[in-house]
């Protein structure tokens, strides 16, 4: 089963993965420097015009899930927006400074590959590409069941990927970046003819000041590109209806007609068929 931790909580249980799980580890890692490391992401835009979005394909509720929740970037601006926010990430580390920013969130630990029942919710979001996190397609299977279980009747499920043309830009280069006390930088080790579904990996070394010393730690992301039709497809089989894909050229510009060599982002809007 997977884990479910409210914070301020129990301790945490292993997931059926344990807690050697490659994602939950880089993610663990990354925590404390995940917001320096995300800093130029314009959640405050980003989430209102999903909003803007969801509501144009008639969403009323105001009850969410926010799946992947990260350090609560992806769902603070709809909390400050009136809503009842259930939140949870695999990483304790993420769940935890994500319950530390918003109290009036239920902020969980659970696999989205395994996600338990939460509850009933009017939109169910999984944001900031993290379905590229997932490698093989039994893991895109059950995430996106799990997602569609969680929606109340006329519910709305809302999730992004990055397109090929980011893989291929982003993990085929380096970028460094100094942020208050963090120095950060992104080493990606693919080529920018990485193909279409291919699995590609990036190293993030994160480094803090702390007086005239640095502490530094590494973490190691991979994730797959999934191509359009194979993301439709996997919907399909899990009973949900995709509506909608947009096209994101960058932050919080929605654009119509998704083109998988333009933008940085596809996202889908979906119910339960």
């Amino acid at each position: 089963m997977s884990t479910i931790i409210p914070f301020p909580g129990r301790r945490a249980r292993s997931n059926s993965r344990g807690e050697h799980d490659p994602v939950r580890i880089a993610y663990d890692t990354l925590a404390p420097a995940y917001d320096a490391f995300t800093a130029d992401h314009r959640h405050d835009l980003w989430l209102p015009a999903i909003e803007r979005l969801a509501r144009r394909h008639g969403l009323e509720g105001r009850r969410v899930l926010d799946v992947a929740c990260g350090t609560g970037k992806s769902f603070l601006p709809l909390l400050e927006r009136g809503y009842a926010v259930t939140a949870c990430d695999l990483s304790p580390e993420m769940a935890r400074r994500a319950a530390s920013k918003a109290p009036a969130a239920l902020v969980q630990v659970a696999d989205m590959r395994e996600l338990p029942a939460l509850g009933a919710f009017d939109v169910v979001t999984c944001l900031d590409a993290a379905l590229n996190c997932l490698l093989h397609g039994d893991e895109l299977h059950d995430t996106l069941a799990g997602i569609a279980r969680q929606l109340a009747p006329g519910g709305l499920a809302v999730w992004d990927i990055h397109t090929l043309s980011l893989v291929r830009a982003s993990f085929a280069g380096d970028w460094i970046a100094e942020r208050g006390e963090w120095f950060v930088c992104w080493r990606g080790t693919a080529t920018p003819a990485v193909a279409a579904g291919a699995v590609v990996e990036a190293r993030v070394e994160a480094f803090r000041r702390r007086g005239s010393s640095w502490t530094r730690t590494t973490s190691r992301h991979r994730q797959r590109h999934w191509p359009l039709r194979e993301l439709l497809r996997a919907a399909e089989t899990v009973g949900l209806d995709v509506l909608e894909v947009l096209g994101q050229p960058r932050c919080a510009q929605l654009e119509a007609e998704f083109d998988e060599d333009r933008h940085i982002k596809a996202v889908f809007i979906a119910r339960r068929a």
